[in-house]
């Protein structure tokens, strides 16, 4: 029985994580080739060696580098210490917002699927007295238009065309 994976074209916050059991070298296009699909967005994708992590751990990158939530971690706890090698996790947006089907197949493996925590853009609004909008200084006075120098361009130019006609009119008999 093959695992088939639907994505929505409107889903978003969710990260896949697969297992990779391969000795061999794995990178985005054998990673796309596996789960069956022709596009995968790289920016979207983390291929990790878990021991490459350290003391962090694939649970510490889990929840303070993707921003998966610790009760959801505590629940696949087992399945996660269990990980070695090469894993995987796949950002819903490496799919492009369009509707996919994942069959994911060897070296693959599905572990398990995550919600991201959306980040929390809210901040308390600024007191300090340059936050409030007021300007210490007077505006500054408007500049005189340039009315004058426009007329006193047209002037000379008039006299310009005035006096090379007249050098014309001398000059033909």
């Amino acid at each position: 029985m093959s695992l088939t994976m639907d994505i929505t074209a409107t889903e978003h916050g969710i990260v896949r994580l697969f297992a990779i059991e391969t000795a061999q070298s794995f990178d985005h296009s054998s990673l796309t080739h596996a789960l069956g699909i022709e596009i995968l967005d790289p920016e979207q994708v983390d291929i990790i060696t878990v021991s490459d992590l350290d003391e962090l751990g694939l649970e510490g990158y889990l929840a303070l580098g993707i921003g998966i939530e610790p009760d959801e971690i505590e629940a696949m706890r087992p399945q996660i210490s269990a990980l070695k090698g090469d894993v995987a996790l796949v950002r819903s947006a490496a799919f492009g917002g369009k509707a996919t089907t994942l069959t994911p197949q060897a070296p693959l493996r599905w572990v398990s699927s995550f919600g991201e925590t959306p980040l929390d853009t809210t901040a308390p609004p600024i007191t300090t007295s340059s936050a409030s909008g007021t300007i210490s200084n007077p505006a500054p006075k408007q500049r005189p238009t340039n009315n004058r120098v426009l007329l006193w361009v047209l002037a000379a130019f008039a006299i310009i065309v005035l006096t090379t006609i007249s050098m014309f009119i001398r000059i033909t008999p």
